[in-house]
């Protein structure tokens, strides 16, 4: 996934040292990329989310929406993301992993398409989010994990800096 050069996602997350943890991290930082990157396609049916999601689950759901909402609004993304303190619960059975981490978008913005302008926002606690993804391992792709469920609480101040 490539994104536009005013755009950046920063991942400030120490990789666990178990090899399950790693990679449920690992593809739920793809996942959350990956929604930025249907953004920045406007294409609410982009494959990138849908690789990292299981179908049917909420997960997926809460991308497409989230993509839609840009879409129908004329937007873009610009700026950078920080993602911090991520944390990976792996199931007693190593099949399923809760994984959270803080998003900082405090230097991240809406951009309109056509006329390139950025909405840029004062900084407030709506910039602070926190993500919380249940992460599935495949059936049928070794090593991969896709996001089954995701709840993300906004204003989260716990995030800050």
């Amino acid at each position: 996934m490539t994104f536009p050069s005013d755009f950046e996602m920063a991942f400030d997350i120490s990789k666990p040292s178990d090899a399950k943890e790693a990679a449920a991290l690992g593809d739920a930082e793809n996942f959350v990329r990956a929604i930025n990157y249907g953004i920045t396609r406007q294409d609410a049916e982009d494959a990138a989310y849908k690789f990292y999601s299981t179908a049917g689950g909420t997960a997926q759901a809460y991308a497409k929406k989230q993509i839609k909402q840009y879409i129908d609004g004329g937007w873009t993304i610009t700026g950078v993301q920080r993602y911090s303190q991520g944390k990976v619960n792996l199931a007693a059975d190593g099949k399923r992993a809760s994984v959270s981490f803080c998003d900082d978008d405090s230097k991240f913005y809406g951009k309109e398409v056509k006329s390139k302008k950025v909405l840029k926002t004062s900084p407030s606690d709506k910039d602070y989010y926190y993500f919380k993804i249940v992460m599935t391992a495949s059936q049928e792709v070794r090593g991969l994990w896709s996001a089954e469920d995701v709840e993300v609480q906004s204003e989260a101040t716990q995030c800050k800096a």
